[in-house]
């Protein structure tokens, strides 16, 4: 069949004949790879119209805004879809991971309306499960800092690998998102309506302020670091109930540590912990064991340090436009190590390993 950017539209917008939606379905698994499938998608998205009068638009901006007005426009369809039409929702879940495939071959472009295919249909299936309350997800993609827009016009930027989960509207007496992953919180001002952030077995609560926090799967801490304002930090007891720990003041960073439930808090020196969300890597006195656990999120790769005595090594440093080798090779005339790279594997058609680092003493 011919694809066309019409029938893409028709798709999105669920209206799409069963025998279209089979069609569509079909070409993505067995054409969107071909030279010709390529061609094809490279064209309908160069033919998606430009915002005009800015043609230098933030994309980040622009993307976080469209995640939130579709998940919004799609959450207040969720309690009237009948069953029928979320049979085809679930169809669809399968169509956005073939286009997850297509962007491993179209790169940035169809990457990032996969994105949105996978934001807009993630609000689907919480839309469902929860009772009277369409949420949203959004996903920061490995290689992407994501800004999202909530319904009270409180801001968010996503560090790469991060997810925010939120409800379409805020209802009730409090404001609450989950973190997962780091994000940066500038919180629209509501004294009665505190915005609280879930991040692990900690919670963030604030009225209106700027803070951010770094609650990544399968580390045993949580930071958080403010900026102006004041936040509450709360331990999440197994019932659910939140218990006081401490109240944060301006330039402090509280250091969580999950597996004996101790805060420790710091004073910020710098911008170290929040430079992220401005396109930064910024290291002061770092240690090497620390500096490898945010360049592998940073560049996507897995980095293994086989020496034990270069744990003790600290750098110094600003990085903001540097590839992976640059940044290597910066590393390798700081102190005594030697690195190599190894190339990606495919693991199977349109999926490839991350690619490694080995860092040892020269």
């Amino acid at each position: 069949m011919n694809m066309n950017r019409e029938l893409i539209e028709k798709y999105c917008s669920n209206c799409c004949t069963e025998e279209e939606l089979n069609s569509v379905l079909a070409w993505f698994e067995d054409s969107a790879g071909t030279p010709e499938g390529k061609s094809i998608l490279l064209k309908i998205w160069d033919e998606l119209p430009e915002e005009e009068g800015n043609a230098k638009a933030d994309f980040d901006l622009l993307l976080g805004r469209i995640h939130h007005e579709i998940n919004l426009t799609q959450s207040k369809k969720l309690l009237h879809i009948s069953d029928q039409n979320l049979i085809k929702y679930k169809r669809r879940e399968r169509f956005t991971r073939i286009l997850t495939r297509a962007a491993a071959i179209l790169l940035l472009p169809v990457l990032g309306f996969g994105l949105f295919m996978s934001v807009k249909y993630q609000s689907v299936k919480y839309g469902q499960s929860l009772a009277n309350q369409a949420y949203n997800e959004v996903f920061s993609s490995v290689d992407a800092i994501t800004r999202v827009t909530l319904p009270d016009s409180s801001k968010v930027w996503l560090n790469h690998r991060s997810t925010l989960k939120y409800p379409a509207s805020f209802q009730g007496d409090s404001r609450m998102v989950e973190l997962t992953g780091e994000g940066y919180f500038e919180v629209a001002h509501n004294k009665k309506v505190p915005f609280i952030v879930k991040a692990g077995e900690i919670q963030i609560k604030a009225t209106g302020t700027e803070f951010n926090v770094m609650a990544y799967p399968g580390e045993d801490m949580i930071e958080t670091s403010l900026i102006n304002g004041q936040v509450e930090l709360q331990k999440v007891r197994h019932d659910g109930k939140p218990i006081p720990m401490l109240q944060m003041r301006p330039a402090e960073l509280a250091v969580f540590q999950t597996g004996n439930n101790e805060i420790n808090i710091q004073t910020i020196p710098d911008d170290r912990y929040f430079s992220w969300k401005d396109g930064k890597l910024v290291f002061n006195n770092e240690p090497l064991e620390k500096v490898a656990t945010k360049l592998s999120r940073w560049y996507n790769v897995d980095i293994e340090i086989i020496d034990p005595e270069l744990l003790d090594l600290t750098y110094t440093g600003t990085f903001i436009d540097e590839t992976l080798p640059q940044v290597m090779e910066l590393l390798t005339l700081m102190s005594p190590i030697s690195y190599s790279i190894s190339k990606r594997q495919m693991i199977s058609p349109g999926i490839f390993s991350k690619r490694k680092v080995i860092l040892s003493h020269r």
